[in-house]
């Protein structure tokens, strides 16, 4: 597919920037944009590769919708990019067909209820967002109703005519956010149907996913990201493995049978538990998680002389810290694999990681986020012999 994609809302949602380019031109577009900050930034390394995503359209396995009510009319959208303004829509190209249906149904259903939007500014209605996360393997529809309050007028005669309308969903959540904030999801939630959680697999590693859980939105290129990882760390079964920024502990549970040992860092609580229970159900027994700091963790580690073969880490788009590359020299890593989603903070690291004796061996950029400014790049690091 490379024809050129139209779309009604592009000029005001914003959220996919190179719509009206052909598909290969956008691949060259980002290619072309990361080699340009290796070059200013005087690394050495040209990219030859950007791989494409196998789909292009309707590629995006969860969708978030937010509301307003402006005049007595409910607006229904995503948030232009940079802004809190609403755009306008009834159709997103980047994702499905079910998730467009059920977010139309859901808005005709709370119309004939006569639901109330939640205001901001005045603190006061019912309905914030609308969450929908597809398990593109299992078939399996999470639907969650993000409100304002806990009391919830009309829930049943709602959950039942969108289950009417859409027999495919397969678990509908209430999840309530009383806070002024533009975080999407609060802390309490109740499930309205089914058993509150789907099950996905990217590969053959299955995952329990809950409202708040991490996956990525692109989940085929992401089975194409993971096994890049894998390829690059060319692990030995005697090797042990230090997974940073880890989230679920994805990449450990790909890499696992590969390592005699995985140490996967992550300092959010609720991904680690999510990893632990993921791992537990893969029966894999050797990525042993640690909710800590990276930098924290690794400094640490440094300062007690322990050694460890290979990192991997797959920072926020902030980046990585010089004292955790710093670390990584110091615990003797032979190899760093590292993965990125911002190209300005890569080449950053790159030029500390190059200061302290590393030298790029391969690169690739991957397409996670079709005709967006978004791209992931993928590089392998290995310790110059002295």
């Amino acid at each position: 597919m490379n024809e050129v994609i139209k779309c009604l809302y592009g000029k005001d949602c914003g959220g996919c920037n190179l719509l009206g380019k052909r598909y290969s031109d956008t691949l060259d577009i980002k290619l072309n944009y990361v080699n340009d900050l290796f070059k200013e930034a005087r690394i050495d390394y040209k990219i030859k590769e950007c791989v494409p995503s196998l789909n292009q359209i309707a590629y995006r396995n969860k969708m978030i919708i937010g509301f307003k009510n402006l005049k007595g009319n409910i607006i229904a959208g995503f948030y232009e990019e940079g802004s809190h303004h609403i755009v306008n829509i009834d159709n997103c190209l980047m994702h499905t067909d079910a998730q467009n249906k059920i977010f139309r149904d859901f808005l005709y259903i709370i119309k004939k209820l006569h639901l109330e939007i939640y205001d901001e500014d005045k603190r006061f209605g019912l309905i914030r967002y609308l969450l929908i996360r597809e398990a593109f393997t299992t078939g399996e529809i999470m639907v969650v109703i993000v409100t304002s309050t806990n009391i919830f007028p009309a829930r049943a005669n709602l959950v039942k005519e969108l289950r009417r309308l859409n027999p495919n969903i397969t678990t509908i959540i209430q999840n309530i956010n009383p806070r002024k904030t533009s975080i999407v999801l609060g802390e309490g939630q109740r499930t309205l149907f089914g058993p509150g959680f789907i099950y996905d697999y990217i590969g053959d590693i299955k995952f329990r996913l809950g409202p708040k859980s991490f996956f990525q939105v692109n989940p085929a290129q992401a089975y194409n990201l993971y096994n890049e990882v894998k390829r690059l760390a060319d692990l030995k079964a005697c090797e042990t493995v230090v997974d940073a920024y880890s989230g679920v502990s994805t990449i450990s549970a790909f890499i696992a049978k590969d390592a005699k040992k995985v140490i996967s860092i992550e300092n959010n609580k609720e991904a680690c538990l999510a990893g632990i229970a993921n791992l537990r159900d893969n029966n894999i027994k050797n990525v042993y998680v640690e909710n800590e700091d990276a930098t924290n963790y690794l400094v640490n580690e440094a300062k007690s002389h322990h050694t460890y073969d290979v990192v991997v880490l797959d920072p926020p788009r902030s980046g990585s810290t010089p004292e955790f590359i710093n670390a990584v020299a110091s615990v003797g890593a032979k190899k760093v694999i590292y993965v990125s989603c911002d190209p300005n903070t890569l080449v950053r690291d790159l030029k500390l990681f190059i200061n302290k004796g590393y030298k790029i061996r391969e690169a690739k950029c991957f397409d996670m986020f079709c005709f967006s400014n978004h791209i992931e790049t993928i590089v392998k690091l290995d310790l110059k012999e002295i």
